[in-house]
């Protein structure tokens, strides 16, 4: 039996396409709670209200942290578009939010999950700011995660904001610091091979011309569409470079990640260039407690991953 499964996020059209593979493929999220990162904290939280309506999931979902730990907030809406979701089709009705007090409700749940000694799992899809005031606040609720799956970061300093920083970790460096420096079951997923797992937009249209009109399809359509349109406009051409889908995927199937590397990661908290890059302690001179970081993938197998879950979600 799969652990149960915990969603931090920042609504955006990579972190809707994340929980469409995990909902398609058997890993539905139990609880969801928001961030702000790349879009504002509310609008973060109406995008993920949206996204489980049209899959049909009932998670609850917990707003969260609106603001760094330190600083002004950054957001990625020349990604996702002023919606975050790419003007996605969004449904008539959705649910209501549980509660405004997402931090709170980390605590609660994973002090829970210690006390009886059945942990759970974490996905963070956006900055890892609710995870830190979590963890600061109350150390021994580390207890109560199974495995915590970060996307976010590089391995080989090839940032997609900066020259050095992802835009997860560079939104939050202090709170990234924070998570990435306990003793915790962690894989990070950074940039680069996400980018070594892009879907070439042919791939794509083949794709969705086999999966109908209906309301997932094209609302899942919608979200690529946006992804496609952006790397075309950054010159990278048209694909998709899936962020956050292959930290679920890596989820899901663990052997998608073919190369592991296992040690301390630091995160650069000043810097004038270097703010938000992550760097790994292959030396071991930092006293850093190991976690793995996910150096290469199987993009064909991502590719029949992703492509499995899209045509599943468009028969329902």
């Amino acid at each position: 039996m799969a652990r149960p499964l915990l969603i931090d996020t920042d609504g955006g059209t990579d972190d809707a396409l994340a929980i469409a593979l995990l909902v398609a493929l058997g890993r539905r999220p139990d609880y969801v709670t928001t961030v702000f990162g790349n879009v504002g904290l509310d609008q973060a939280t109406d995008n993920i209200l949206a996204t489980l309506a049209v899959l049909g999931s009932q998670a609850p979902v917990h707003a969260g942290a609106d603001r760094p730990l330190i600083g002004a907030a950054i957001d990625a809406s020349d990604v996702h578009g002023e919606d975050g979701l790419g003007g996605a089709p969004r449904p008539a009705k959705t649910a209501s939010i549980v509660s405004r007090n997402g931090v709170d409700f980390l605590r609660a749940t994973l002090r829970q999950a210690a006390r009886a000694e059945a942990p759970i799992d974490i996905l963070a899809l956006g900055p890892l700011t609710n995870l830190a005031l979590a963890f600061r606040a109350e150390p021994a609720i580390a207890a109560g995660v199974g495995e915590l799956i970060v996307m976010g970061g590089t391995c080989f300093g090839r940032g997609n904001v900066t020259g050095a920083a992802e835009f997860n970790i560079l939104a939050d460096p202090e709170a990234a610091s924070i998570v990435l420096s306990l003793p915790l079951p962690t894989v990070m997923v950074p940039w680069e091979p996400c980018v070594e797992a892009a879907l070439s937009g042919a791939d794509l249209d083949a794709l969705f011309a086999r999966t109908g009109s209906g309301q997932r399809p094209t609302f899942l359509k919608a979200l690529v569409d946006q992804l496609r349109r952006v790397s075309i406009a950054y010159g990278e051409g048209d694909r998709l470079s899936p962020a956050d889908p292959l930290a679920a995927a890596v989820l899901i199937e663990r052997g998608i990640a073919t190369h592991l590397v296992r040690c301390g990661v630091a995160v650069e908290c000043g810097g004038a260039f270097a703010r938000g890059a992550t760097i790994l302690d292959l030396p071991g001179k930092w006293d850093l407690p190991a976690i793995e970081t996910v150096e290469h993938v199987d993009a064909p197998a991502f590719k029949a991953l992703f492509e499995r879950a899209i045509a599943a979600l468009s028969r329902d």
